[in-house]
């Protein structure tokens, strides 16, 4: 289930994420990028629901938030800035006119147990099963393999627009830093990590030959 501010949030970064791929290209090139960035964002977002979900936990999605700049309990900012909307686009004008850093850390996400997870709990199905780094990890992971294999079909099917940004998508989002993705892999498995960096270098490499 969608939260209404869960869904708006996700709304401006599926914009967002048209205004970058298409960057001053006209209106015709500029529906079609949303088209490409609503099928990425739903299923990396659709998936990590789903997975959330198989193992009782609830999933809040939203714009990527800066607050916390070192390891003690002081060092953080008073409010919490929107990196998710601000880095992009900001990266994005400063290389003008041509646009060619288009940078994809849009979203983070938030885990709770569901009350049936603290009910199987109780009665003894999560006893030795507390929510570690790994299950934290667990939607990333999955998120990260739907967007690559949607990567692979929209390749098959002749779409490479729609094959070549969901790779990007998915690299910079390995990227283990604040509460992206990348983050959550590399603290809940550090293999699985490393296998989609790889994944995601092998990716644009055959984009740039093969897309």
């Amino acid at each position: 289930m969608f939260k209404i501010n869960e869904v708006f949030q996700i709304l401006l970064v599926i914009i967002l994420f048209a205004f970058i791929i298409n960057f001053l290209s006209g209106l015709e090139t500029f529906l079609f990028a949303l088209l490409i960035a609503f099928i990425i964002i739903s299923v990396n977002v659709i998936t990590k629901k789903m997975i959330a979900s198989s193992i009782d936990l609830e999933i809040e999605q939203k714009i990527w938030q800066f607050q916390r700049w070192g390891f003690y309990k002081r060092s953080k900012l008073k409010k919490s800035i929107p990196f998710g909307l601000i880095l992009p686009f900001f990266m994005l004008w400063l290389s003008y006119p041509t646009g060619f850093f288009k940078m994809f850390t849009f979203l983070q996400y938030d885990l709770k147990p569901t009350k049936a997870r603290a009910a199987k709990k109780h009665g003894g199905l999560y006893r030795f099963s507390e929510l570690t780094e790994f299950h934290i990890a667990l939607p990333a992971i999955w998120a990260t393999v739907a967007t690559l294999l949607l990567a692979v079909l929209a390749y098959l099917l002749n779409f490479p627009d729609l094959a070549r940004y969901s790779i990007y998508y998915s690299a910079w989002n390995l990227i283990p830093f604040g509460q992206l993705d990348g983050c959550k892999m590399f603290f809940g498995s550090k293999l699985w990590w490393l296998f989609f960096v790889i994944m995601s270098i092998l990716g644009i490499i055959l984009s740039f030959i093969m897309i």
